[in-house]
């Protein structure tokens, strides 16, 4: 996916203690939010808590930038921090600092664009606040489309292997999905973000699947915040495709954001 130049480019803006592994950097922009894993300055970085998500109203099935993001004004959801950030990457006048932290968010949020749930209903924040059971856990729907079924299926299939993970999801992306990459890296026209990132698009891709498929139980019912769900082996066994292509998705639109960046500065 990404060009030679781009894998270069990457090289020239990651942090020296990466040792030019970029998923190194993946999970920072949550770690530095929280006590436990940034105990000396997590406070300054609460700002960036709302970068992660977007709400959307519940059931409308679909997604206004005025209504939901404050469009004209602070642009505080992760639709307008994919913007910021990809603007600031592009950007060459501003110092490798800043590149390097504009990475390292871009990364981060473009990963949690794909997972529906940053784009969830208001009510109840993005399902957190949607309580019940997925087979022996007791948890909350974001969870279950954040981590759950993603560990599961590396537990049951993979040996626990992450990595083992990793090239299967590979090798379906060079056969199954081969098909798919160069739809997956077109703005369409009707998004109407700058040329580099597609977010709007992207979000409206999750509010589709969240009314589908996220938002309803094995019985095809929407959920409710009052009632605690109980899901197991349907709900698992007809989303999990859904995670693992989001999952792909979102490396394919990552790779075509950082070559567009790229093909940019060459012109300039």
């Amino acid at each position: 996916m990404l060009t030679s130049n781009s894998k270069k480019f990457i090289q020239d803006h990651l942090p020296w203690y990466t040792n030019g592994d970029l998923s190194m950097l993946a999970s920072w922009p949550d770690t530095i939010l929280y006590p436990d894993t940034n105990p000396v300055d997590y406070l300054n970085w609460q700002w960036s808590l709302k970068l992660h998500f977007v709400n959307t109203p519940d059931w409308v099935c679909n997604y206004d930038r005025n209504r939901d993001c404050d469009w004209s004004n602070e642009q505080r959801c992760v639709d307008g921090s994919i913007q910021n950030y990809t603007e600031r990457l592009a950007n060459t006048k501003q110092d490798s600092i800043q590149r390097q932290e504009a990475l390292k968010f871009l990364v981060h949020f473009i990963g949690d664009i794909h997972q529906p749930l940053h784009a969830g209903f208001s009510s109840d924040k993005g399902g957190n606040l949607m309580k019940g059971r997925f087979f022996d856990n007791t948890t909350n729907l974001h969870s279950i489309w954040d981590t759950l079924m993603i560990e599961r299926r590396i537990l049951l299939d993979f040996q626990s292997d992450p990595n083992k993970y990793y090239n299967y999801l590979l090798d379906i992306m060079h056969t199954t999905y081969m098909r798919n990459i160069s739809q997956w890296s077109k703005c369409p026209s009707s998004d109407e973000s700058k040329y580099l990132a597609c977010s709007t698009a992207w979000i409206n891709e999750d509010v589709a699947l969240n009314c589908a498929f996220v938002y309803r139980d094995e019985q095809d019912k929407p959920f409710s915040v009052s009632q605690q769900f109980q899901l197991g082996q349907i709900y698992y066994n007809t989303r999990i495709g859904v995670v693992e292509e989001r999952l792909l998705q979102s490396g394919v639109r990552l790779a075509t954001v950082i070559n567009k960046i790229v093909e940019l500065q060459k012109h300039h």
